[in-house]
Formats: structure tokens, C-alpha cells, sequence
């Protein structure tokens, strides 16, 4: 899918949009990305295996046995795809890996907002964050400052609580 990241300043945080859908992500400190457009694959997905070699961001909608073994996939799928920046990886019983070309494995986990729904993350959540960090990278930001953020769109939202930096 064709993923766009649009800066909404400070304040607003970015928009990312995939196929057609808006949602608005709120940074907790870290900025706004750059603007970008990239091409996001599932792996996991019908058309992924044919699409994977081609793509920036490979965001997996099956989830990896736990936090280790989605690390692992994390950094199987970049050995894989060299052209590929960055991979997210969801983990059972909640959780995200994404991995970093150049080794950065980063752990998030998902909370929710002291007011208002949760949803968790699903398929469309991991595409956003991972689109989102992927602005990030290409604006030459840090990822360090990603606890705090929220996604939203059509009434879900997704809080990140905590981020944890891997090696």
C-alpha cells in the first residue's frame, strides 16, 4: 500500500494516510516527521511476497510468538529485504517490535488513554506507527522520544506507553 506522512506542526503532530484512510498521530515530545510517501507491505498478505523485495516498510499483520521471536522476524526480514528501512512486527498478548535497518530494535507497548476508547492494535495501527516511524527516519529525527504518542481515526485510538530501545 501507498503510505503518505505529512507534517501537522508541532502541536498537531502528522497525518498518515494509507489507502485513503486519515489518521492523526499526536507526538508525546518528539516533533513531527518529514513528508513522506513509501511504500508499506504486509509479508504476511496475499500479494506480500511478490511486493516485499520493492518495499520501505514491511509491517506484519501476523503476530510473532512474543516479544523475542517477533525480534527475530524483525531482523530475518531486513537481512532479506535490503531495500527495506524498517520492519514492525507485532507480538502476541500485545506489543511491537520494529527493527531499524542498521540493527535498532525498538519494543513499544500499548496503553490505554486515561480517557477515552481502546482499541488495541491491529493491522491498520502497526501500518500507521510504522509509517510513522519510517517520516522519522527519513526527516533524521529520534526515535527515543516516541512514548506518549497517540494514533486515532474514526474513533480509534492507540496510546503508546512505553518504548523501549533494543541494541
Amino acid at each position: 500500500m501507498r503510505a503518505v506522512v505529512r507534517p501537522g506542526g508541532r502541536r498537531r503532530g502528522a497525518t498518515v494516510l494509507l489507502d485513503g484512510v486519515r489518521w492523526t498521530v499526536r507526538p508525546g515530545c518528539g516533533g513531527p516527521p518529514a513528508t513522506d510517501v513509501h511504500w508499506s507491505v504486509d509479508p504476511d498478505g496475499r500479494a506480500g511476497a511478490r511486493w516485499a523485495g520493492s518495499a520501505d516498510v514491511l509491517r506484519c499483520g501476523q503476530p510473532s510468538p512474543g516479544t523475542g521471536a517477533a525480534s527475530l522476524r524483525a531482523m530475518k526480514l531486513l537481512a532479506r529485504h535490503t531495500g527495506c528501512l524498517l520492519t514492525a512486527v507485532p507480538a502476541d498478548g500485545g506489543g511491537l517490535v520494529i527493527g531499524v535497518r542498521g540493527g535498532r530494535l525498538l519494543t513499544v507497548e500499548y496503553g490505554p488513554l486515561p480517557h477515552g476508547p481502546y482499541a488495541g492494535a491491529g493491522e491498520a495501527e502497526v501500518a500507521v506507527l510504522a509509517s510513522y516511524v519510517h517520516g522519522r527516519l527519513v526527516a533524521g529525527l529520534p526515535l527515543d522520544p516516541l512514548s506518549g504518542l497517540v494514533a486515532e481515526s474514526a474513533g480509534r485510538v492507540l496510546h503508546l506507553r512505553e518504548v523501549h530501545p533494543g541494541a
